[in-house]
């Protein structure tokens, strides 16, 4: 298992081990994330059992710009301004994949939906210069369970489950990337997290 700490990168050895489909532990705005390439069925595989996570619960997925969520999903007009509003940052919107996109069908919802993020965390950020694919993003935590905010339990937890963990120290609390799914009526908050709810809703109804 490889560490890396914020001062001691490699960010092209990490893009290598993204592109290999190995798992990795690492930082978001919110909370460390476990994630692999959304094209890896071992390594979402791998994710599914570390977390003892119900398969058919699906994983949000980061992107590195809005052209690339354009270039895996169907964007309407209302749903380009929300993420145009709200990202990058704590923001996941339930968005319909193209027939086109090379995104495991595995963490693709029955109503082939997937849940799309923009991050805005420095290392996201750095290691979007090296891949072009998106990765997946789960709280590194066992299913069900809290959140966690200590590095030192994260390493605990999963330094002998991923193949990489990122170490960027503590982070501050947090409840994770709001989530929400557009209709054509209103913006329904699937689930709330950094980002209020109310922020969203005024948005939506022209109200900010």
């Amino acid at each position: 298992m490889l560490t890396y700490s914020q001062s001691q990168l490699d960010i092209e050895e990490i893009a290598i081990l993204f592109r290999n489909g190995s798992t990795v532990c690492y930082p978001t705005e919110t909370l460390y994330g476990l994630g692999c390439s959304a094209n890896s069925r071992a390594g979402i595989e791998k994710i599914y059992d570390m977390k003892k996570r119900d398969k058919e619960k699906n994983f949000t997925l980061l992107f590195k710009d809005i052209e690339m969520i354009n270039n895996h999903c169907i964007l309407k007009n209302q749903e380009t301004e929300l993420i145009q509003e709200f990202s990058p940052g704590p923001f996941s919107i339930l968005l319909d994949i193209k027939e086109t996109s090379a995104i495991d069908n595995k963490i693709v919802s029955p109503s082939g939906e997937i849940c799309c993020r923009i991050s805005s965390h420095p290392f996201v950020k750095l290691l979007f210069n090296y891949i072009d694919f998106p990765i997946v993003s789960t709280s590194a935590n066992l299913s069900g369970n809290k959140n966690i905010f200590l590095f030192k339990t994260i390493y605990n937890s999963f330094h002998n489950l991923v193949d990489c963990i990122i170490d960027y120290g503590d982070i501050a609390e947090s409840l994770g990337s709001s989530i929400i799914k557009n209709t054509e009526n209103e913006a329904i908050i699937i689930r709330e997290g950094d980002l209020s709810s109310r922020s969203i809703e005024d948005f939506y109804n022209g109200k900010s």
